[in-house]
């Protein structure tokens, strides 16, 4: 596979350590010293995530913090044909100040690409626990083997009642009208099917994905009425969350890359597909204690009062969304041959069989 790391820094650690070192002393107005920069191995496609802490003086006191630094990607076949750093980092932001929701600290965004090359935000590091994505959390890792079915069934109902606070909050409220552009004459589900569609047209490079579009064509026939607006996460699951330690409660909600206006069902939707595309789609059990679909689907509904009729729909949504980004990243790392049948379009064929 040809080499499609985000961003070509990571191949100059020293020099981004030194260059951050510089920026961390002229914010802070002191010196401030990285003694070490990593980047964790699950760094994918879609980011480069730095590692490092922060050191410095005040009068007769030293300090230190640990801190994340995420860097906009740079690769010649990226996963999406744009990516919203600063929306990223003001949507963080907002929620941060406007709720109880838990967000990282944030502590600077730089869109000033003469200092790292690409713009760059950075966040305090949060400590705790995340399920991981490779390999997945039902196949290898803490979930499977350090926790009991009990802590499996707090961090998955933790984090349903996580995002169901936040998709209580009203939209307009968190000023966000310079991330997002309400049109009036389109409602948001309209407007993201567009973009899906654009996105199908760009991936592929003037071919056409074959079920893709035939889901494309049943969604634009069969929306649903919406509720008001909310914002949603986007990416929402188990392994943008960092929970506590003792698994009882979130520590702060990550990766809000795909945040969108819309129908929260959605969100509900994309946790328990992608769950189950990791299980099922790979063949693989689910872990014992993580709460069933129905079990989920009447918790979140419990919280927020809101209708889940549609969520059928939008399971065929979240697995349209899917099955284009894994099929966009085969196609931009040379594996054409699974461009149409990988597994999570075999899983998005499946649940347009059940739904339709």
């Amino acid at each position: 596979m040809e080499d499609t790391r985000p961003t070509p820094l990571v191949d100059d650690l020293e020099g981004t350590r030194r260059k951050l070192q510089d920026w961390f002393s002229d914010k802070r107005g002191c010196e401030v010293t990285i003694p070490d920069l990593s980047i964790p191995e699950a760094t994918g496609m879609s980011n480069v995530t730095l590692l490092f802490e922060t050191r410095w003086q005040e009068g007769q006191e030293s300090h230190a913090e640990r801190c994340v630094g995420r860097l906009q990607p740079e690769v010649e076949k990226p996963v999406f044909p744009s990516y919203d750093l600063a929306g990223q980092y003001h949507v963080m932001a907002a929620i941060g100040a406007n709720s109880g929701i838990p967000v990282p600290e944030l502590r600077g965004l730089e869109t000033d690409r003469s200092i790292l090359g690409v713009p760059f935000y950075i966040m305090k590091h949060t400590d705790g626990r995340i399920p991981p994505d490779m390999p997945p959390y039902n196949m290898d890792g803490w979930m499977m083997h350090d926790i009991g079915e009990e802590q499996r069934a707090s961090i998955w109902n933790v984090g349903i009642d996580t995002m169901a606070a936040f998709h209580q909050l009203d939209f307009a409220s968190l000023s966000l009208d310079g991330v997002f552009k309400l049109d009036d004459q389109e409602t948001p589900l309209a407007a993201q099917l567009r973009y899906w569609s654009d996105y199908a047209d760009w991936a592929f490079d003037g071919d056409r994905h074959i079920l893709g579009d035939e889901a494309m064509v049943w969604l634009n026939a069969n929306k649903p009425e919406l509720p008001a607006t909310r914002l949603c996460w986007g990416d929402s699951r188990m392994g943008n969350i960092i929970f506590a330690e003792d698994c009882r409660s979130v520590a702060a909600v990550l990766d809000w890359e795909m945040a969108v206006p819309g129908d929260p069902l959605q969100d509900l939707a994309w946790w328990i597909y992608l769950d189950r595309t990791f299980a099922e789609g790979l063949g693989m059990p689910r872990l014992p204690g993580l709460p069933d679909s129905d079990e989920t689907i009447a918790r979140w509904s419990a919280h927020t009062g809101a209708d889940t009729s549609a969520f059928g729909y939008y399971t065929i949504f979240a697995a349209l969304r899917y099955g284009l980004i894994l099929s966009r990243i085969m196609h931009a790392s040379g594996q054409d041959s699974e461009v149409q049948d990988n597994f999570v379009v075999q899983m998005l064929r499946k649940v347009m069989e059940e739904n339709t």
